[in-house]
């Protein structure tokens, strides 16, 4: 075991020296290759530090491509998304004609996609990706990560509905139900079939009755019940078994009778 041990430390001593003299003194050409070397067997800090090493020194000359494809991949394997990203696009810019075009712009918008953060958390990212997947779709359309991408759109579709959803929920917690009224009319409108839908109506309709009830008595308390009305209809119709029926209905009965008091004012 102690050997063992004496020449794993032997082992690293040697291939570390061997690493810092090839970072000191070689050539473009050989960190390239040696760069290659460790990426293939699974050093990506060590082909990372060769690679952003000599990019910049081959622009121009004929492994600049070679270097600027693995350096993307490199940081890809490092889940380090961003920089992935920015690195696939980088490369299907410069080299439009390559043969490698194709799957880096698929590996950008995945990079991209890799990066979106939960539905609560600012969404540039997401985004992006659906930018760049628009792109990449126009000029691919019958692209090999079709099936790929139509799931990544559908994905991030669902994660943009559901911070659109409580986003226009949040006004009706609050009780501020003039802003949630106008929020879940636009998200309605947006989604209308939307998995968040039947909630959506109920509570815009909530949140027109109590505006309505909070309201001083008049013309403007009697206009924003029958919007109310509208909007318990609109609700029952689209969903006539729905869990909200009693709640609903009781509202409803609570709107005709306030009305039927107003009319004899």
């Amino acid at each position: 075991m102690r050997f063992s041990v004496c020449a794993l430390i032997v082992f690293l001593q040697v291939s570390c020296g061997k690493f810092n003299h090839l970072q000191k003194t070689g050539t473009p050409q050989e960190k390239l290759t040696a760069a290659i070397e460790y990426y293939n067997n699974g050093d990506n800090y060590k082909a990372g530090v060769l690679l952003e090493d000599i990019t910049p020194i081959l622009k121009g000359k004929g492994e600049a491509e070679t270097a600027l494809y693995y350096l993307a991949n490199n940081y890809y394997k490092q889940k380090q998304y961003m920089m992935s990203a920015y690195y696939f696009k980088d490369f299907y810019l410069t080299y439009p004609r390559s043969k490698y075009v194709e799957e880096t712009m698929y590996m950008n918008v995945y990079s991209l996609y890799l990066n979106s953060p939960e539905y609560n958390l600012d969404q540039t990212s997401t985004y992006d990706c659906l930018k760049a997947m628009t792109t990449f779709l126009t000029r691919y359309p019958k692209t090999i990560y079709l099936d790929q991408c139509n799931a990544i759109v559908d994905e991030l579709n669902a994660k943009l509905m559901h911070k659109a959803f409580e986003h226009s929920m949040m006004y009706h917690k609050v009780g501020n139900y003039k802003s949630a009224v106008v929020a879940i009319g636009n998200f309605v409108n947006e989604y209308p079939n939307s998995i968040y839908g039947e909630k959506a109506y109920f509570t815009r309709f909530t949140s027109q009755y109590h505006l309505a009830k909070n309201s001083v008595e008049g013309k403007i308390q009697e206009e924003r019940y029958i919007l109310a009305i509208e909007f318990y209809q609109i609700f029952m119709d689209k969903y006539p078994t729905t869990i909200h029926k009693k709640a609903a209905s009781e509202m409803y009965d609570d709107i005709i009778k306030r009305l039927e008091k107003i009319k004899l004012k």
